[in-house]
């Protein structure tokens, strides 16, 4: 698994403000997403849950060349632990409880 936090501050295309907190299976899928606004709300995504009206899980394969583009904003490594942690630990607006899936 890879793992990659997202920072939107910064970027040049009109981006709101949040964090994202990525987990991207070895075939360069999205497993998990936790989003949390600029505002404080947090929504979470995962193949079993990968959408609402809200936002939804990320289409497509994973690009490190384009995530590495500045304009959209910084996307560095995370580890595995600290996305678990704050996995377990955010209370989301689309989840009735927080659990591990």
């Amino acid at each position: 698994m890879l793992y990659r936090l997202y920072s939107s501050i910064g970027n040049t295309r009109g981006l709101k403000d949040y964090l994202g907190y990525f987990e991207i299976d070895l075939d360069g899928y999205f497993t998990r997403y936790l989003e949390i606004n600029g505002n404080g709300l947090a929504y979470r995504y995962t193949r079993d849950h990968p959408a609402d009206e809200f936002g939804g899980l990320p289409a497509g394969v994973w690009d490190e060349s384009e995530a590495a583009h500045p304009e959209a904003g910084t996307f560095v490594p995370l580890t595995a632990a600290l996305f678990a942690a704050v996995w377990a630990r955010t209370r989301c607006a689309n989840v009735r409880s927080v659990s591990a899936s």
